[in-house]
């Protein structure tokens, strides 16, 4: 069995002097990745935000004075005509 000892300064100068060339050579790398996951984290916290505001926007849907509306039978939620499924519980408005 082989036993790595680790002994003195200079190795853990060598050691720091190995991962400052890496760290100063390859910046504009760990750079880009850390920009890439910040704008991949807010672009999908947008979105999710756009979807839900138009899903909470169909959900409570508003007719204006004198619009054709449909009834929903299981939630007597008020539904676009044209409409295919009911937008609070998801039933099929036949």
């Amino acid at each position: 069995m082989y036993k790595i000892e680790i002994q003195g300064c200079l190795s853990l100068l060598l050691i720091a002097a190995v991962i400052f060339f890496i760290i100063a050579k390859l910046w504009w790398l760990i750079v880009g990745i850390a920009v890439v996951a910040i704008v991949y984290y807010y672009s999908k916290l947008a979105y999710y935000t756009i979807v839900n505001k138009n899903n909470e926007a169909e959900m409570n849907y508003e007719p204006k004075d004198g619009e054709v509306f449909k009834v929903c039978p299981y939630c007597n939620a008020k539904v676009k005509v044209s409409a295919m499924t009911c937008p609070r519980c998801k039933a099929a408005l036949n």
